[in-house]
């Protein structure tokens, strides 16, 4: 349904996210985005493969979220279960934000426990994304994801809450882009003023020189230079959050290769 509207034969980075954004984020999360789709994104991203069972995704939680809120605001103080945001109209709101946290600084963290998390958090400005849920006849604010410099950061769950769509294929999609900015484990192209971060991690081919990992060649891709992914996964988000996050969709799953089309390092998978 969804994957329908990205080109099968899609040679140009990210053209097709506007088809593919529709309408706001039901807040019932009857997701079109699995819960598998997201453990994908974590697990790919890691170095570590941990098993499914263990991704916390708030499954019980994203059900009875009631409504969300994107708030320009400053962060009062941070501790080992909360944060504490002031409000619109002045007032202190404290947020729960334990659990499993995506972090993209210089690297993706796929998986953080909030207790490694709230060490990239300070007090200060930030763009909070917050949350109300309901547990049993209790009101909680949460807090499910926040931008502050140049780190971002969010839930997993608020991938399933602004997933515009997720396109699969057993062969490839050949999407290219500028390089933007490079990471300890990913890159971030963009084409036509839309940005796709893409997964780095893991062993690599290189052609003509053996196998190696990103940090081995990284810097034989330069910002500015036209980098061409065949890719079997990619994830288009919502406006709504790239507005926030600067980031419209995820890529990842290569049988294919990266291949640096001003350069012309190419690597593929073992």
């Amino acid at each position: 349904m969804i994957g329908a509207n990205l080109s099968k034969n899609s040679y140009m980075m990210i053209y097709s996210m506007n088809a593919l954004r529709v309408g706001k984020p039901d807040l019932r999360l009857v997701a079109i985005v699995s819960a598998a789709v997201i453990m994908a994104i974590m697990l790919a991203t890691s170095s570590a493969y941990a098993s499914p069972a263990n991704l916390d995704i708030m499954a019980k939680e994203s059900e009875i979220v009631k409504s969300l809120d994107v708030l320009e605001t400053k962060i009062t103080s941070v501790d080992n279960s909360s944060i504490t945001i002031v409000g619109e109209g002045g007032e202190e709101i404290n947020l729960l934000a334990r659990g499993k946290w995506i972090i993209i600084s210089d690297e993706i963290i796929p998986k953080a426990r909030w207790i490694d998390a709230m060490n990239y958090v300070k007090g200060g400005e930030a763009t909070v994304v917050m949350g109300t849920i309901t547990r049993g006849n209790e009101t909680h604010y949460i807090c499910l994801g926040l931008k502050q410099g140049e780190v971002m950061m969010f839930r997993p769950v608020l991938l399933k809450v602004y997933a515009a769509g997720h396109k699969h294929t057993k062969t490839y999609m050949g999407p290219r882009g500028e390089l933007v900015e490079k990471g300890k484990n990913y890159m971030i192209l963009e084409k036509d003023g839309r940005r796709v971060i893409a997964s780095t991690s893991g062993k690599w081919i290189k052609a003509g020189g053996g196998e190696v990992t990103w940090s081995d060649v990284a810097d034989e891709f330069h910002e500015g230079d036209t980098v061409r992914l065949f890719c079997h996964n990619i994830l288009a988000m919502r406006k709504e959050f790239s507005d926030v996050f600067g980031i419209d969709a995820f890529i990842w799953g290569y049988s294919g290769a990266i291949i640096d089309l001003t350069s012309g390092t190419a690597l593929s998978r073992p």
